[in-house]
């Protein structure tokens, strides 16, 4: 009977030994304080408490979709994905080619493989709405990059992060009109994604902002991207370039072959690759690129040399890599229940030959970026990453 006891007292120790162990916090993904600095300066710190809030929280798996086998957007998720390998996160990288069943298909299958949340380069507005509905009723946090979705009323987006693109298309129009530039070839990106035609708009609209004669490129108030032009800006010529080289530059002989040399005072090529191939029509037509004015956005290293030499004459410095840096500092908030800024635009850095040489640009190189983050990443709390209006779904 004593043995008895005394095994019945050895159990009930144990046990209170293990209840002790079990009572201990379950929750360590959210540290006491996670915010990031808001001053610039700070950039390194936030980088590494962000780095360090998501080693002690949760290991996620976060779908990856992107539209298409564009560089700017590979060059986003290469920097995700090293960041999330940092901390231990999975990621699954899809990329389609250019249709909206492609991405719907794509985030039906992350819903089925249970993803912690989704990220997704949208092929369209309307694509991603359907989609933004299919991961609200699955439960999983949505996010969009680069470019700005439209949210229905009653949607939730868990986040985006991409740039002002109208703003981008000012700093260009504004450097075009400084130059005395009042022809103008225009070759677009992709269509249908709300990031070509703000480019556009932005550029037309420096003009007007600046008391131009646009004539019909702009009518009651708004921006009529299918019009001509007027005595101070003139679309001699507009075409989509679909953000490739070779489209832009099969664009860019049409324009030359119908406008001929004296045709035109410039061309705002709305990324690098397209610039490529806009540079090499215009050298095989036996002209010089330096006799024109030519600007575009992206700001890749390539075109830091282009600029330098003169055979470009300004640029918007509008990186991916910053971009995923920021995106990845937001799901990392958002699962730490720190998040303050769900809807933000990044940074951009106009440049010129003169300017250039004073600024700290972002480069698009993967090992580049990683290999010295500290000194180009910006926390996602910091002023100059902006939020941005209407995409709460109220």
């Amino acid at each position: 009977m004593k043995k008895l006891i005394a095994v019945v007292v050895c159990v009930l120790m144990l046990a209170t030994v293990f209840a002790g162990c079990a009572s201990a916090p379950a929750e360590s993904s959210a540290p006491a304080e996670s915010s990031a600095p808001a001053e610039s300066s700070a950039a390194a710190s936030a980088s590494s408490e962000a780095s360090n809030t998501a080693q002690a929280g949760k290991k996620l798996t976060i779908g990856y979709y992107k539209d298409g086998p564009d560089d700017y957007y590979k060059a986003g998720s290469d920097v995700f994905i090293a960041l999330a390998n940092e901390v231990g996160w999975e990621v699954i990288d899809k990329t389609g080619q250019g249709t909206a069943p492609e991405q719907i298909a794509a985030v039906e299958d992350f819903i089925t493989t249970g993803v912690d949340a989704i990220v997704v380069v949208q092929n369209s507005p309307e694509a991603t709405s359907e989609c933004i509905d299919k991961a609200n009723a699955a439960g999983i946090p949505y996010f969009a990059a680069t470019h700005m979705p439209t949210v229905k009323s009653g949607q939730e987006l868990a986040g985006f992060v991409g740039y002002d693109f109208v703003e981008a298309g000012v700093m260009g129009g504004k450097d075009a009109l400084e130059k005395g530039v009042k022809k103008v070839i225009m070759i677009e990106g992709k269509l249908g994604q709300g990031t070509a035609s703000a480019q556009t708009e932005g550029f037309i609209k420096a003009y007007v902002d600046a008391g131009k004669d646009v004539g019909d490129l702009w009518v009651d108030g708004a921006p009529n991207i299918d019009g001509k032009g007027g005595a101070d800006l003139e679309l001699v010529a507009k075409a989509s370039g679909e953000w490739f080289a070779d489209p832009a530059k099969k664009a860019m002989q049409d324009a030359i072959t119908s406008l001929g040399k004296d045709g035109f005072d410039g061309a705002y090529v709305q990324n690098d690759e397209m610039m490529d191939g806009a540079i090499q029509a215009i050298k095989e037509a036996g002209l010089n690129p330096a006799d024109y004015w030519l600007g575009s956005s992206n700001g890749k290293e390539k075109s830091w040399k282009w600029v330098e030499d003169g055979e470009m004459t300004m640029d918007v410095n509008q990186t991916p890599t910053l971009e995923a840096d920021i995106l990845f500092q937001m799901i990392q908030q958002y699962f730490d229940g720190t998040l303050k800024k769900p809807y933000v635009n990044s940074v951009l850095k106009p440049f010129n030959k003169e300017t250039m040489t004073d600024m700290t640009l972002i480069p698009y190189a993967l090992d580049t970026y990683m290999a010295d983050r500290d000194k180009y990443t910006i926390s996602i709390d910091d002023a100059s990453v902006v939020e941005v209006e209407g995409l709460d779904g109220k």
